[in-house]
């Protein structure tokens, strides 16, 4: 029986593969557990320090003995993250909030872009432009998990709540298809080309939008005809990975694709063609996906860092520093005048909103995921440490010390009182 189990690249066994991905879930729960019985962390929170402490205690296997690959990041954990918070993402709500989610989604990431990477550049000692545009990209995408946890808790104004969500949810398609683009300039060997980058933007994008909505649709209308809410799930899951392969293969954005069909999804499909039992199974079955894969990969991080010896992240202290300096200036020059012009322009908000919106633009699993699947090859062979590390303390200094100071930033500014209704 033994001799007939499929090895996986590297000559490990899938056998030997799937006993350490238990192993990776159980420290997971385990952590899970503990939140609950002795501390009030949030869960993204505490996975940021195990993934550290796995790393500097060398627990747990090697990562090559996962079978772990870029392609089962992009291709199996990614989608199913989009899908799920774009399921939730009423379109009502988007629609009130659109300038602003759409500036900060579109606008930001550009400057936020540009100006990580710049000061990776300048300030860390980074020899390419190219590679720290990259680092730029792949650290803009926030995570308002931990912070719509605590808004929820603090009785945070629904407005509020929804801009912040809204904002995440497309910073992180627009943030991956930059880094996508740039990646492929890498990987290639091409120089950057502004004009070049903004027509290949345009054109994922719009793809991956178009097929996105249309696989959503088709879905709804499907899923419409009975009534099962099993099936109904499964086939809401192969949306989830198919509308990203397709749109992959298609050569158009597969992560705008998923976030497109999690929307008419979420909206059309939910209101019109679901039942309460199976929005239900639906809601229960991604939530407990995006908890395992936050899990697998915070942990997964660790075990690629306990490679990189301490010498080498103290001699890469300097490119560290500028990447969390970056990160907090180029969030700082993407919130505070793009709010102010458009309180200008009428969509008038609470001014004090514009320090949440700063201080609460957490990173966490996407910036993770494209860190884990940045290629050990060429170029990026030469920088995936440096890029590793200040990749890790980036999303460690956003979730630990900006996360546990939210609470405190939000009672300062009063920003609380009675929830509203939805």
């Amino acid at each position: 029986m033994h001799e007939m189990i499929a090895s996986l690249p590297g000559g490990h066994s899938i056998e030997h593969a799937t006993g350490l991905y238990i192993g990776i879930l159980l420290l997971a729960c385990s952590v899970g557990i503990v939140i609950k019985w002795i501390t009030h962390l949030p869960y993204t929170i505490a996975l940021t320090v195990v993934g550290l402490l796995v790393a500097v205690l060398q627990f747990g296997p090697k990562v090559e003995e996962t079978g772990f690959s870029r392609e089962l990041i992009f291709f199996v954990m990614l989608p199913p993250l989009l899908f799920h918070g774009a399921m939730h993402m009423r379109l009502e709500r988007l629609r009130q909030h659109v300038w602003p989610i759409v500036t900060f989604a579109v606008v930001g990431v550009v400057v936020s872009t540009l100006i990580v990477g710049g000061i990776y550049y300048w300030l860390g000692g980074i020899a390419s432009l190219l590679v720290a545009m990259l680092f730029g990209a792949l650290i803009t995408p926030t995570d308002p998990v931990s912070v719509l946890a605590l808004f929820r808790e603090c009785h945070v104004p629904d407005d509020l709540k929804y801009l912040v969500e809204g904002e995440s949810l497309f910073n992180d398609g627009t943030g991956i298809v930059v880094f996508t683009i740039i990646l492929g300039m890498l990987i290639e060997d091409r120089g950057f080309d502004a004009s070049a980058a903004g027509l290949e933007f345009i054109k994922v994008a719009a793809g991956g939008l178009l097929l996105g909505a249309f696989a959503g649709a088709v879905v709804s209308v499907i899923i419409g005809q009975f009534e099962d809410h099993l099936l109904e799930n499964a086939i809401c899951l192969v949306l989830a990975f198919g509308s990203f392969w397709v749109a992959e293969v298609a050569h158009v954005s597969g992560v705008i694709a998923t976030v497109a069909a999690g929307l008419v999804i979420g909206n059309h499909g939910r209101k019109h063609s679901m039942e309460e039992r199976t929005r239900q199974t639906i809601d229960t079955f991604f939530a407990s996906i995006d908890f395992l894969i936050n899990s697998l990969l915070f942990i997964l991080i660790g075990l690629e860092l306990q490679v990189i010896a301490w010498a080498q992240i103290v001699s890469n202290l300097r490119p560290i520093c500028a990447g969390v300096l970056g990160m907090l200036v180029a969030r700082a020059l993407a919130v505070y005048p793009l709010y102010w012009l458009l309180n200008l322009r009428g969509t008038k908000r609470e001014g004090n909103w514009s320090h949440i919106l700063f201080w609460g633009g957490l990173r966490g699993s996407i910036p993770i995921a494209l860190l884990l699947g940045l290629p050990n090859e060429g170029v990026l062979g030469e920088y995936r440490v440096v890029l590793l590390v200040s990749g890790f303390a980036a999303v460690f200094f956003s979730l630990v010390v900006q996360g546990l100071t939210m609470k405190p930033l939000l009672s300062a500014l009063r920003v609380t009182g009675q929830e509203e209704g939805v």
